[in-house]
């Protein structure tokens, strides 16, 4: 059997895949955050690290401070009325954290460390922004230099094709893939193997969460966690917070959508023999309704093609890793 790492490089989570014992994927999972912790003491200093070998915390120790990682991250931030910091920023290294490129690299290693007798890795990257500009290249080229550095000869693959290794391999990789994820949202059109149509917007998750924190007055992480541990649906919200997520959930999609149908009145379009299924994947996809709230909206477009279906994917949270991994086997 061939081998190889699909990796999922998200703004919020990494996600790898590997092919396990009878031809299962095995995935691994880390909160992509990181969050510093500072001593006022050298008495301090001894007591803080007690506490994070206490509760059993990710973190690694930069000079004095301690650099908490991982979902760990994101709780103790809350719990301190603080945010955590990300080394990705919308799909990307983030330009404003100097310590961004040692943080992924230390949450890659502990994700896949050194895996003996496996050397193709293929790890996914966003398509060009449509309403931004900024550079995805030193990304990717760094990302490939890290990889390199251990042991992997690395591909980069756009996220939302990704999808499509993952879910359209039965519509014959024919169809719409979105990927709705914290940084950005992906989008790709593919006939029969062939992506027509790649790019991305710059809101996401991450986007919804610090309106609503600007709306009510509260922390992003504070919001993320109502958002991602509560039982939200987006068509009967309970309470300020997940009313207030619902109402930007629906302007993001409007967003998306109207994006979109500008994209493909710009393309050159193949003749499609067939309506197109549309899969949704991505972690923002995840809470009740999604799919309701999304085809709400479609239904008031008109896309120059039918559409056979909308879909979740069969794993939200992983197919973008599933994916890279079957283009690293293939």
């Amino acid at each position: 059997m061939n081998r190889g790492i699909g990796l999922d490089i998200g703004t919020n989570m990494l996600v790898a895949a590997l092919m396990g014992e009878g031809g299962r994927p095995i995935y691994r999972k880390e909160r992509d955050a990181f969050f510093r912790l500072t001593p006022k003491s050298e008495v301090n200093k001894k007591s803080i690290r007690m506490s994070l070998e206490g509760r059993r915390a990710n973190f690694i120790i930069d000079g004095d401070d301690f650099v908490v990682v991982g979902e760990d991250a994101i709780h103790m931030a809350n719990e301190r009325n603080m945010v955590a910091q990300r080394p990705m920023q919308r799909g990307v290294l983030s330009p404003k954290e100097k310590n961004a490129l040692p943080i992924i690299r230390l949450l890659i290693k502990s994700l896949i460390g050194q895996e003996e007798g496996i050397d193709k890795l293929v790890f996914s990257i966003p398509a060009e922004p449509i309403d931004a500009s900024f550079d995805i290249f030193y990304h990717e080229e760094m990302m490939k230099a890290y990889l390199r550095e251990m042991g992997f000869d690395s591909t980069s693959l756009n996220e939302a094709f990704a999808v499509a290794f993952s879910e359209l391999l039965d519509d014959n990789l024919t169809g719409v893939t979105i990927s709705c994820g914290a940084g950005m949202l992906n989008t790709a059109v593919i006939f029969e193997g062939d992506p027509i149509v790649q790019f991305s917007v710059t809101k996401g998750g991450d986007w919804i969460d610090s309106s609503v924190a600007t709306a009510l007055d509260l922390t992003s992480s504070l919001v993320q966690i109502e958002k991602e541990e509560s039982d939200l649906d987006l068509l009967k919200p309970e309470g300020k917070i997940q009313e207030a997520v619902a109402v930007y959930y629906g302007i993001l999609i409007k967003y998306l959508l109207d994006n979109i149908l500008y994209k493909l009145e710009q393309a050159k379009l193949p003749s499609f023999r067939n309506p197109l299924p549309i899969v949704l994947a991505g972690g923002l996809t995840l809470v009740n309704n999604f799919k309701k709230k999304f085809e709400l909206e479609l239904n008031k477009k008109k896309l120059p093609f039918g559409i056979k279906e909308v879909r979740i994917a069969s794993d939200p949270m992983t197919c973008v890793a599933h994916g890279c991994l079957m283009a690293a086997i293939l």
